[in-house]
């Protein structure tokens, strides 16, 4: 018995390598398609400026540049002895690997593996639980082309560090759901992509401080052991996030003399959303209070835009901007004093300011197009100018001559997707007999991660398609995944370990 039992799985083995590989390479080549057809990677006006500080960093550690013009060209960005915190020296560093290693065109082959790892974790680890029969490289694979009917494939050739916020995502609602189940290393591996994540971009520590509790009665109502081990693991992302950042401004100043400034997304939502700036108004000035400096900004001139949260933080122009054209201390001061001045705000108009909370947090979840993960033509003329050694990664492509053609009808229909994915796994939350109880509370994580994502980037940031797009396609990942473990009894391959 133990003789055929041994040939029957050697007998096996080839094909189950052969269908492995089929299944990642359909994967692969559905979440990368936008990049193949376009022939360029897509980027944002900051993606060079990663590149830069990359560069930069690497430059400080022994690795000189090699054509990106890092210090140089950051210098023209950000100012001398200046070095913008809110770009993360973790995902800085990555891209300018790779740029000095195979150039940017290698970025979505990067970006794939690491979603790939992320979703192919929880499903596996649900695959050896509760379908041990059946092909976790399908179980994988088939709802990440679902995926990639949606905004996948834009985000995977996108360089920008939004493709983490779902593996961040993605790891969380693994390790609270799953964690009795997976062996030490599979842990491991959770931990590490989690805090990979959060240290990727500065979004992502709210975001992972929020899901903290979320994790915490996630895993305290699902009837296993050790239920606080979960959130305490996402607590450790949190505390990551904020060690990396504590060593980046150490590094910053006693490496580099340069004074890290990070952008007051908080104070700009507030004065765009009212509260606010009646607070500056009837407070200031106030020596006391450091945000008071940026009424004398904001009366620079009378045009109104200049009171949008985008123009507040990044304009520059007489007209339209204030913060950037304070003194460099007065922008530290500022944006060091934004949670104070969130805190101060939302005692002082509390009603005012929850309401503005709630209004932008639903905005946010109703913005998902991928019209931002097209550069505009400035964008790109820009980048010709100040990163002349970048102009021939940051390039049109096929898509983005003329994005007009295409969004017209692309954006509608992936709303319409959306909406379907969500009813399939809304019903499948409501008529529970074909999906097992961790599936569906894989699934609630992941809907409240989509959530805490919105809270953060429309309540602190500023309600924008790309925050909403870089996690909507968790949603037909979930109704393809929840839809094959119900009903696909066809993806059997019998191999397990």
């Amino acid at each position: 018995m133990a003789q055929a039992a041994r040939y029957e799985q050697s007998r096996r083995a080839p094909h189950g390598a052969f269908t492995g590989v089929f299944w990642f390479g359909l994967a692969m080549l559905a979440a990368l398609s936008v990049f193949l057809l376009n022939g360029r990677v897509l980027y944002y006006f900051d993606t060079p400026n990663y590149v830069a500080q990359g560069t930069k960093i690497l430059g400080e550690i022994g690795f000189p540049a090699q054509g990106t013009g890092g210090g140089e060209a950051l210098a023209k960005v950000d100012g001398d002895h200046v070095v913008n915190g809110t770009r993360a020296a973790v995902y800085s560093v990555m891209t300018a690997l790779v740029e000095r290693l195979g150039g940017m065109s290698w970025m979505p082959v990067a970006n794939f593996l690491l979603i790939w790892l992320a979703l192919w974790l929880p499903v596996r680890v649900l695959a050896r639980r509760f379908r041990p029969h059946f092909s976790t490289g399908a179980l994988v694979a088939l709802p990440v082309v679902a995926a990639s009917l949606g905004s996948l494939p834009f985000y995977v050739a996108f360089i920008m560090p939004d493709i983490l916020t779902p593996v961040l995502l993605l790891s969380v609602a693994t390790l609270t759901v799953f964690y009795a189940d997976m062996r030490l290393w599979e842990i491991i591996l959770a931990l590490v992509l989690g805090c990979f994540a959060v240290v990727a971009h500065i979004s992502h520590i709210p975001i992972a401080a929020v899901l903290v509790p979320v994790s915490l009665v996630g895993a305290w109502i699902s009837p296993r052991v050790r239920w606080w081990v979960p959130p305490l693991l996402v607590g450790g992302m949190v505390l990551a996030g904020l060690a990396e950042r504590a060593a980046f401004t150490v590094a910053a100043q006693k490496v580099g003399d340069a004074k890290v400034v990070y952008a007051p997304f908080l104070t700009a939502r507030l004065i765009e959303d009212g509260p606010g700036l009646d607070y500056i108004n009837t407070f200031c000035p106030d020596d006391a209070i450091p945000t008071c400096a940026m009424k004398k900004a904001l009366a620079f001139s009378d045009d109104p835009y200049r009171l949008t949260a985008s123009h507040i933080v990044f304009e520059t122009s007489p007209r339209l901007g204030s913060f950037r054209l304070l003194p460099i201390e007065e922008q530290a001061s500022v944006a060091r004093d934004q949670y104070a001045f969130f805190v101060n705000v939302a005692l002082w108009a509390p009603v005012s300011t929850g309401l503005a909370i709630l209004r932008n947090t639903l905005a946010q979840a109703r913005r998902n197009s991928v019209l931002m993960t097209i550069p505009e033509p400035i964008v790109t003329r820009n980048i010709a100018q100040l990163f002349p050694e970048l102009a021939k990664d940051f390039s049109d492509g096929r898509l983005t001559r003329a994005p007009e053609r295409w969004l017209a009808f692309i954006d509608p229909a992936h709303k319409a997707f959306y909406m379907a994915s969500l009813g399939i796994v809304v019903l499948f939350l409501l008529f529970p007999g074909r999906v097992p109880l961790a599936l569906r509370g894989f699934a609630v994580m992941i809907l409240l991660g989509i959530l805490a994502n919105a809270f953060v980037t429309g309540a602190a940031s500023q309600p924008a398609d790309r925050y909403g797009a870089r996690v909507i396609w968790l949603l037909p990942f979930l109704a393809g995944l929840m839809a094959l473990i119900g009903f696909g009894g066809w993806v059997r391959d019998g191999e397990r370990e």
